[in-house]
């Protein structure tokens, strides 16, 4: 007990900086270094190659299915769909520049600032081919899965001669720490047999797990990651022994659950640095292929971004007590032998969420050829919606995002019957003899149910989100 209480205390200048807004795909990089020699190099390769591309397909709205595996021990982690499709909302806005922040982008970059027209959109049908809600929920026995023992990363740090009073120096000898310890097995909940969900398809959905991710400090349960992601790696030019033997069983996006969407009734000690959902939009920028804009290193590293200024350090906060304003980060300016300030707006800084509200255009350009080359599967995955067997193509529902009343498009002559079914599959309502051309669902709790419409031997399947 006595060790663990000096551990902690020894390791307070770097949690306190840590826990805001932290993206662990730094730990999971060195990680995979270590594992595959010159992984490293197969990104910056894949990313260059793709860079090359001239296939964007302008104007075009380019959707990817999304499966959401939420694995919850303690109630709290147990998060809501509403804040689950608000998160997916989130995303939506930041990738289509409709972001209700937009105008914060300051002038000196506003001609710089990307609309990347990529879209997401929870699966509707699972790999059985049956309809989902595209959010999938575990209980699991797992606290956390980060693990996590202090004596033995204390050690590392004094061996890699590590400055604990200084957050840098940690980031800066990150591989040296990575190689004396095998701790940062950051996959486990994306298994079943580990206590998480398996993936579904990585070709076809982009798998986001939601978990927890603390670690216990002093008797308090500190966010160590927010998230991490995984870049594309199967590009044309990727080293085949520099694949990943797992990959298809990780690929995708992590979350810790107090980072998840605007107004996170479990943001915790979040709340005022991650509440907004832009944790999420900076993981899937790494999953499309986007690195730090400071290039996690000094001025002479790069994010291989010409429109993004150089940068020399991130810009999150060290004192959670004392943030800054969005003003006063704007003053940042870590590389002055250019003209232009940090790009502390940008997704892929660690800027407060509240100051974050762009992508540039080269960034989005990056982002786009990855989706049309490497990752080109999630466009064609068909998993969105239910394929009907009513063949009459003018009977639809509308809204399917309502408060209460569905509209149906055309009442057929013959009889008409509907159910509407929670995700569990229990029946919430039915009517076998419909003469009206309203569903009315202003009874049931807030959240995403099905409506199975049925003439004759025929029927077809919405899934409706009631607010």
């Amino acid at each position: 007990m006595y060790y663990r209480l000096i551990g902690a205390i020894l390791l307070l200048p770097f949690f306190g900086h840590s826990q805001i807004n932290t993206c662990g795909n730094l730990m999971l990089e060195s990680s995979l270094e270590h594992r595959y020699e010159g992984y490293r190099d197969a990104v910056i390769n894949t990313l260059t190659d793709v860079k090359e591309s001239t296939s964007l397909r302008d104007g075009d709205t380019l959707t990817i299915p999304v499966v959401v595996h939420l694995i919850y021990n303690a109630d709290a982690e147990n998060l809501s769909d509403q804040l689950i499709l608000d998160q997916i909302a989130v995303l939506n806005q930041d990738f289509s520049r409709t972001n209700p922040d937009v105008s914060n982008t300051r002038d000196i970059f506003s001609d710089v600032a990307g609309t990347a027209h990529i879209q997401f959109e929870l699966a509707g049908i699972d790999p059985d081919g049956q309809p989902t809600p595209g959010i999938t929920r575990r209980q699991t026995s797992v606290s956390s899965f980060i693990e996590f023992d202090f004596a033995v990363y204390l050690q590392a740090l004094v061996d890699c001669g590590v400055d604990i009073f200084d957050p840098e120096s940690i980031a800066d000898n990150i591989d040296c720490i990575t190689e004396r310890l095998d701790i940062l097995e950051l996959d486990k909940m994306k298994s079943q047999s580990t206590g998480g969900t398996d993936p579904w398809d990585v070709n076809k959905y982009l798998n986001i797990w939601i978990c927890n991710m603390s670690i216990d400090l002093g008797g308090n349960q500190t966010p160590f990651i927010l998230g991490f992601a995984y870049p594309p790696m199967n590009a044309p030019n990727w080293p085949s022994d520099q694949l990943p033997d797992d990959y298809a069983a990780v690929d995708g996006v992590v979350l810790h659950y107090e980072a998840v969407g605007p107004n996170n009734p479990a943001a915790g000690q979040l709340a005022m640095t991650n509440n907004r959902g832009r944790t999420a939009t900076h993981e899937v920028g790494h999953y499309l292929g986007l690195r730090h804009i400071w290039g996690d290193g000094d001025c002479s590293m790069d994010d291989f971004m010409s429109d993004t200024p150089p940068a020399g350090t991130n810009s999150q906060s060290d004192d959670i007590q004392n943030l800054p304003t969005c003003e006063e980060l704007q003053q940042k300016d870590s590389c002055t032998d250019d003209a232009l300030p940090d790009m502390i707006e940008n997704y892929m800084d660690y800027s407060i969420e509240s100051c974050q509200n762009m992508f540039t255009n080269e960034q989005v350009t990056l982002m786009r050829q990855m989706l049309l080359g490497p990752r080109s599967s999630l466009l064609e995955s068909n998993v969105l919606t239910d394929t009907p067997d009513i063949q009459d193509e003018t009977l639809t529902l509308y809204p399917t995002l309502t408060s209460g009343i569905i509209n149906i498009s055309k009442l057929p002559d013959t009889n008409l019957s509907y159910q509407v079914l929670g995700v569990n599959g229990v029946t919430h309502l039915i009517n076998t003899d419909l003469r009206h051309p309203v569903i009315d669902i202003s009874a049931l709790d807030p959240g995403i149910y099905f409506v199975r419409v049925t003439i004759g031997q025929q029927s077809t399947l919405t899934r409706v989100v009631k607010y």
